[in-house]
C-alpha cells in the first residue's frame, strides 16, 4: 500500500490521513519519522518556520498590546465595578470568600489537566510531558507552600490585595507553561497528540472563568493559551489550505473572545449579588437605626387591630405562625392570642411584660419589644410584639404593629435568669436572689402589706474543739444536712398565714451563711423574734457527718444568727442591718442571736465607733486601691480600668465600701481621701501601656470648690500622667450643685482632655438636667437596671433607651454590673459603648492589671 501523506511539518489535520498501522507508527517515532535524506531540508525548513512564526507572532502580539489601550479593553478585559467607599471593606470580605470558596477548584483542574496530558504526550516525547510535568505540578506546589496557607487566614483588604496580585502571577505562569507547551507538541506529527492537547487547552477555560472574581487573573491564562493556538496554526500555514487557517483561526478568536466575555459576566453577576446582599443589609441597619430595634429577630410578620382590638387583615406571617388561615383568625381579639391580664399593671413596683402589655393597650399608649406568652399556639411560645396607636382625625382606629417568635431567645433567657440567681451546689436561691425578694418584699410593706423579718443564719464549725475552715462542697454539704432541720424548725414556730401558700423564703447567702425571710406578727414581735432565733440555734446546733471526711472527725455547727425588722424602703439598709446584727451575734458565746432596731443603735455607740475607726484607718492609711477592667463593648478588648477602694483589715467587713465612702465624707475627710485615691491610681496607670486609661471616683460637691481642676492638675503633672487618660466618675453623695465654679471646673477639665462621666445614672441625684448642662463625656449606667434588663420591661427600657439618649447626645454609655454572656450579648446588641462587671473581671491589685493588657475578656462576635 502506498502512503500518500504531504512530509510537511503542519499537522496531520490539514493534511491526507493512510492507514491506521503507518499513523500509528508515525506517532511512535516521533519527530524521528522521516528519511535520513531529508535531513538538510527539515533544517531548512525549520529555519523558515522560525522565522515566519517569529515575524507572525510578533504582529499578532502587537495588535493585542494595542486592544489592550483602546476602548476594545472595556469589552474585552473584566473591570472591577465601581464598588462605594463606605461597602469597599464588606465587599473585599465577599471576595475574600468567594475565592476561599472557588480557587481550589480552579487548581485542582490544572492539577489533573497536566497529567492527563502529560500521559498521552509520553509516548512519544517524555521530555515534552516531563516539561509540562515540572512546570504545571512545579507552580502548584510552589502556591500551595507559600501563597495557600495565607488564603486561609486573609481577613484585611491588604491580604485581598496581594493574593489577587499572586493569583495572576499564577495564571499568568500556567498560561506561559501551556504556551510553550502547545507550541512545541505541534512539532510533533500526531494528530491525535495535537487534538489532545487542543481539547485539553480549551477545555481549561471552563475552571478558569471561577478566578473571574479577581480581574485580570482569567486573562492572564487566556491570552497565552490562545496565543500558543495561534502559533501552533501559523507555523504550518503555508502548507495549509487558507480556509482551513482562516476558519480555525477565527474558532480559537471567538473561544477567547466567548471566555472574556463569560468571564466579565460572572464578575458582574457577583459583583451585583454583593452589592444587592449589602444594600439589603443596609437598608436593615437603617431601618434598626430608624426603630432603634438593633436587637430585632428576623421573620417578623405586621398586625393590625381595630378600636375594639379585633383583628384585621391578618398577615401571612401571622397565619403562619398560628397555624390557621385568614377567615380562623378575622374577628379574633389580640387578647384572645395572648397571656395577658384584663387589667393594667399597677402604677408601682415590678411590671411583667403581659400586665405591661395590658396597660398600655387599656390607655391606648405604644409599646415596644414586649416579649409575652402566646397561647393561641399548641406550644408554649413566646412573641415580641411592638404596636402603635393609630388615631386618624382625632379619633383612635386601633393599632398598627409588628410582631416575632422569639422563643428560642426567651427560654435562654429563661436559663440565664435561672441559672444566675439560684447556687449551683445546693439549688438554692442565692444572694442576689435574695436581694431582689427583699426589694420585692419591702414594695408590698410599702403598699401596706405585713412586715417581715430578716433572718441571717451563719454556721461556724468546729472540729475537736477548733474552728475549721471547710471547702466550697463541704460547706454545701453541711448546707444541705441543715436545711432540713431549718425547714422542720420554721413550719413548728412560724405560723402559715404570715406567709401564704409560699411559706418561708430560705436562701444561701454566703459560703457558710442561710437567710430566711418570713412574715412577723402585728403584736409581740420581739417576742416571736427571741422565740424563733432559740428555736433555730436548738435546731442546727450539733454535729454534722460528711461525706468527704473520711478520717471520722466530728464537725460540730454551732449557728450564730442576725434578725432586722423591716423599718425601711431601703433595701440596703436593711441588709446592713442584718450583717450588723449577725457580727455581734457572732462575738457572743452564749445565746448567739441579735436583733438590730436601727432607731436604738445607729444614733448611739456603733455609728461613733465606726466614725472613730474610719478616722484611725484614714491616718494609718489602712486603705488600698483595686483595679476593675472596662471591656470594649463591641470588641471584648479591655480598654481602662475603675480605681476601687478597699478598707484592708477592717473590723466592719459587713459594711459596703459605699457605707464607708460617705462615713469619710462625714467626717470631713472626703477631700483629702479622694486625692489620695486619684494620685495614687494615677502613680500606678503611669506605668501601663498608652492606650489604658483609669477611672477614679470623686464626689460631686468637691467641684463646687475653688480651683479644684487646678489640683486635679497637679496631680497629673505629679505623676506624669497624660490627661486624657484621666477619666473622673462624678458621684453623688449629695446633689451636684448648679452654679459658675462647677461649670468652669468642668470646662476647664474638658478642655484640657480629662474625661468626665456621670456615675450611677438613674439612681441618687443624677437627673436629665445635668446632661444638657455640664459636658459629660460619658454615662455609667446603674446596675440594678443591668441586673434585670432580661426578665423587667421597665428594666429593659431603661437600659435601651439610656443607650439611645447616649446615642443622640454623643457621649458613651457604659453598663455596671455585667454578670453574664448573656448581658454582653444584649448590650453589644443594643449598641452600648463599654461594659463592666465580673463576669469581664474582678477587681485586682496591681501587681496583678498586666494580665489584662491587650486581653480579650470576652467573645462578642
Amino acid at each position: 500500500m502506498t502512503d500518500d501523506r504531504q512530509p510537511s511539518a503542519g499537522s496531520s489535520t490539514g493534511g491526507g490521513r493512510g492507514s491506521g498501522a503507518s499513523d500509528t507508527a508515525e506517532c511512535q517515532d516521533g519527530a524521528h519519522a522521516e528519511e535520513p535524506d531529508g535531513q538538510g531540508a527539515g533544517r531548512m525548513h525549520l529555519k523558515g518556520w522560525f522565522r515566519r512564526s517569529l515575524f507572525m507572532r510578533w504582529a499578532v502580539f502587537r495588535v493585542f498590546n494595542r486592544s489592550r489601550t483602546s476602548d476594545v479593553r472595556k469589552f474585552l478585559f473584566f473591570q472591577a465595578t465601581q464598588v462605594p467607599a463606605y461597602f469597599q471593606t464588606s465587599f473585599n470580605r465577599g471576595q475574600l470568600r468567594a475565592l476561599r470558596l472557588l480557587l481550589p477548584l480552579h487548581l485542582l483542574a490544572q492539577a489533573i489537566s497536566a497529567p492527563v496530558v502529560a500521559l498521552g504526550v509520553w509516548s512519544s516525547s517524555r521530555w515534552l510531558a516531563l516539561l509540562l510535568l515540572v512546570g504545571i505540578e512545579g507552580t502548584l506546589l510552589l502556591w500551595f507552600s507559600r501563597v495557600q496557607p495565607n488564603v486561609r487566614g486573609m481577613r484585611s483588604f491588604a491580604d485581598y490585595v496581594s493574593i489577587r496580585r499572586a493569583l495572576r502571577v499564577l495564571n499568568g505562569v500556567l498560561g506561559l507553561v501551556w504556551f510553550v507547551f502547545i507550541i512545541l507538541v505541534f512539532r510533533l506529527r500526531c494528530g491525535d497528540i495535537h487534538l489532545l492537547t487542543l481539547g485539553a487547552g480549551f477545555g481549561l477555560m471552563a475552571p478558569l472563568l471561577l478566578c473571574a472574581p479577581v480581574s485580570g487573573a482569567v486573562e492572564a491564562m487566556m491570552v497565552p493559551i490562545i496565543a500558543g493556538v495561534y502559533g501552533a496554526l501559523l507555523e504550518g500555514c503555508f502548507d495549509r489550505s487558507l480556509l482551513f487557517t482562516a476558519s480555525f483561526f477565527l474558532m480559537a478568536t471567538v473561544c477567547g473572545l466567548f471566555v472574556l466575555g463569560i468571564s466579565r459576566l460572572v464578575g458582574i453577576l457577583l459583583w451585583r449579588m454583593q452589592m444587592a446582599c449589602l444594600k439589603q443589609r443596609e437598608q436593615a441597619d437603617i431601618l434598626s437605626l430608624l426603630t432603634r430595634q438593633s436587637a430585632a429577630p428576623t421573620g417578623r410578620w405586621l398586625w393590625e387591630t381595630d378600636e375594639a382590638g379585633v383583628l384585621r387583615n391578618p398577615s401571612a406571617g401571622l397565619c403562619r405562625i398560628l397555624g390557621r388561615d385568614e377567615t380562623q383568625i378575622a374577628g379574633r381579639t389580640l387578647g384572645s392570642l395572648l397571656e395577658i391580664p384584663v387589667s393594667g399593671a399597677e402604677p408601682s413596683g415590678a411590671i411583667s411584660p403581659e400586665r405591661h402589655l395590658a396597660h398600655c393597650l387599656t390607655h391606648r399608649l405604644a409599646f415596644r419589644e414586649l416579649v409575652v406568652r402566646a397561647v393561641a399556639v399548641p406550644d408554649a411560645r413566646w412573641w415580641m410584639l411592638t404596636g402603635e396607636p393609630v388615631f386618624r382625625e382625632g379619633v383612635f382606629r386601633g393599632y398598627l404593629g409588628v410582631g416575632a417568635d422569639v422563643t428560642a431567645l426567651q427560654r435562654v433567657r429563661e436559663r440565664h435568669f435561672h441559672r444566675v440567681r439560684h447556687d449551683a451546689l445546693t439549688r438554692l436561691p442565692n444572694r442576689l436572689a435574695c436581694q431582689e425578694h427583699l426589694q420585692k418584699s419591702l414594695l408590698e410593706t410599702m403598699r401596706g402589706a405585713q412586715a417581715f423579718v430578716v433572718v441571717l443564719i451563719s454556721l461556724d464549725v468546729s472540729s475537736l474543739g477548733r474552728r475549721r475552715v471547710v471547702t466550697t462542697d463541704e460547706g454545701a454539704k453541711i448546707l444541705q444536712k441543715s436545711l432540713p432541720r431549718l425547714n422542720a424548725c420554721l413550719a413548728r414556730n412560724v405560723p402559715k398565714d404570715l406567709n401564704g401558700t409560699d411559706g418561708c423564703f430560705v436562701a444561701r447567702y454566703g459560703v457558710m451563711d442561710l437567710a430566711v425571710v418570713t412574715g412577723i406578727p402585728v403584736e409581740r414581735k420581739r417576742h416571736f423574734m427571741e422565740i424563733l432565733a432559740l428555736e433555730i440555734l436548738s435546731a442546727l446546733s450539733g454535729p454534722v457527718s460528711v461525706a468527704e471526711d473520711v478520717a471520722g472527725d466530728v464537725i460540730d455547727v454551732e449557728p450564730a444568727i442576725g434578725m432586722a425588722v423591716s423599718t425601711t424602703g431601703d433595701g440596703e439598709v436593711l441588709v446592713e442591718a442584718v450583717e450588723t446584727a449577725l457580727r455581734d451575734a457572732r462575738g457572743e458565746r452564749v445565746g448567739r442571736y441579735s436583733i438590730f432596731d436601727p432607731c436604738e443603735e445607729m444614733a448611739g455607740s456603733r455609728q461613733q465607733r465606726l466614725f472613730r475607726d474610719v478616722r484611725q484607718a484614714l491616718e494609718q492609711k489602712a486603705f488600698v486601691l483595686v483595679y476593675q477592667p472596662i471591656v470594649n463593648a463591641q470588641t471584648g478588648l479591655v480598654i481602662g480600668f475603675e480605681a476601687l477602694s478597699r478598707w484592708k483589715g477592717a473590723a466592719h467587713k459587713h459594711l459596703s465600701i459605699e457605707k464607708v465612702i460617705d462615713t469619710i465624707v462625714e467626717t470631713g475627710s472626703g477631700l483629702e481621701f479622694d486625692f489620695w485615691v486619684l494620685e495614687t491610681a494615677c502613680r500606678a496607670a503611669r506605668r501601663w501601656p498608652v492606650p489604658l486609661w483609669i477611672s477614679v471616683n470623686m464626689t460631686a460637691t468637691h467641684f463646687s470648690l475653688p480651683d479644684i481642676a487646678g489640683r486635679i492638675f497637679q496631680v497629673l503633672a505629679n505623676t506624669g500622667l497624660e490627661a486624657h487618660r484621666l477619666q473622673i466618675e462624678v458621684t453623688e453623695t449629695q446633689a451636684l450643685e448648679v452654679g459658675p465654679r462647677v461649670h468652669h471646673a468642668f470646662r476647664e477639665l474638658e478642655a484640657r482632655g480629662v474625661r468626665i462621666a456621670l456615675d450611677d445614672f438613674g439612681k441618687g441625684f443624677s437627673t436629665l438636667m445635668y446632661l444638657r448642662q455640664f459636658p459629660f463625656s460619658k454615662i455609667k449606667l446603674d446596675a440594678a437596671f443591668i441586673q434585670d434588663m432580661l426578665q423587667d420591661a421597665r428594666s429593659a427600657a431603661v437600659v435601651r433607651n439610656v443607650i439611645a439618649l447616649g446615642r443622640d447626645l454623643g457621649v458613651a454609655v457604659t453598663a455596671e454590673g455585667v454578670s453574664s454572656p448573656e448581658h454582653c450579648r444584649h448590650l453589644q446588641e443594643q449598641g452600648c459603648t463599654e461594659v463592666q462587671g465580673f463576669y469581664l473581671g474582678r477587681p485586682v491589685p496591681e501587681e496583678d492589671v498586666p494580665l489584662f493588657w491587650g486581653r480579650r475578656v470576652a467573645d462578642l462576635s
